[in-house]
């Protein structure tokens, strides 16, 4: 398999880093959409990351798509997002929370990063970010027992913390560490996985500009 998306984009890491936990071989293309926006075309129409190219060379775009595929191809056992109800339900509201705190501070980059200084709106930033606060506080509030979603690691865990660390990274400001204890204490243990640290962004590809909203999902 080919995954095809910059590790820097938390849509394209969530995948990469559920890929390695899951143990799925994979290479890696660490495109930037919006630089390159023709060649991701090439994988998804709509030219956003990430993608997922099969061996049969089919292409998965999406990340919801792209981890729902996966946790079908591993099975109920060893699924992130477990595939039987109640404990599905458990997770997806989990999983949803974070990944829309995540799309209001992507707007809150794209506002930053695509308009000159003179025509930023502050108070749409601040909008979204009170926003991914929110989210934010409603998942430090959940709790861990002794994961976000019971006994075993989820996907309810890798994304919240994908979520976490790049509010830490972008607005350290406002989310300073310390100001979500459970989620910096889920954090310092997501990040003890192999698969957490075989997908640090390269150094060079760390100092790109984060992805914008339009060539992510």
């Amino acid at each position: 398999m080919l995954l095809v998306g910059r590790y820097t984009s938390p849509f394209s890491r969530r995948v990469a880093v559920s890929l390695r936990y899951l143990g799925f071989e994979y290479e890696h293309k660490a495109i930037n959409a919006w630089s390159n926006l023709a060649e991701m075309r090439s994988y998804n129409p709509v030219g956003r990351v990430p993608a997922l190219v099969l061996d049969n060379g089919e292409v998965l775009f999406d990340s919801n798509a792209i981890l729902d595929y996966l946790d079908f191809m591993v099975g109920p056992e060893k699924a992130l997002t477990p595939l039987e109800e109640p404990a599905r339900h458990g997770v997806m509201r989990i999983i949803v929370c974070a990944m829309g705190a995540l799309e209001k501070m992507v707007h809150s980059v794209y506002e930053v990063t695509m308009h000159p200084e003179e025509k930023v709106h502050d108070p749409w930033i601040d909008h979204n970010l009170s926003q991914t606060e929110l989210g934010l506080d409603w998942l430090d509030q959940t709790g861990q027992t002794p994961w976000m979603a019971g006994e075993r690691l989820t996907q309810a865990d890798i994304t919240t913390t994908i979520v976490a660390q790049f509010a830490l990274a972008r607005f350290p400001e406002r989310f300073a560490p310390g100001t979500y204890a459970n989620l910096d204490n889920l954090s310092a243990r997501v990040m003890e996985l192999p698969a957490w640290q075989e997908t640090v962004p390269a150094p060079d590809e760390a100092k790109l500009k984060v992805s914008i909203p339009t060539e992510e999902n």
